[in-house]
């Protein structure tokens, strides 16, 4: 399915993230739940201020972009995954 980012519902959202899920355990050979781990620690190292400014250069520039999309609220697992697409893409729609 390929879909605007802005008007994905809730249950757009869910589906995505499940084949998310599925996908980056195919290609990165890991569990999910490690995946998981590492992101949400990034989302929380994007949003608290003492540990964003302490972040390496190179993490902290697209630290940055996320903290000027979603200002002082911090994303979900799903928002930050669909904004990452965004990024890293160039386009506004999301497929999975």
């Amino acid at each position: 399915m390929r879909k605007k980012i802005s008007e994905m519902t809730a249950a757009d959202k869910v589906e995505f993230l499940e084949q998310t899920k599925q996908a980056m355990e195919r290609e990165h050979g890991i569990p999910w739940k490690s995946i998981e781990s590492k992101i949400l620690e990034d989302i929380d190292n994007t949003f608290d201020d003492e540990k964003f400014v302490k972040m390496d250069p190179a993490f902290r520039v697209d630290a940055a972009y996320a903290r000027k999309e979603f200002g002082d609220h911090k994303p979900s697992l799903v928002d930050y995954l669909l904004w990452n697409v965004k990024l890293v893409t160039h386009s506004e729609y999301a497929e999975w």
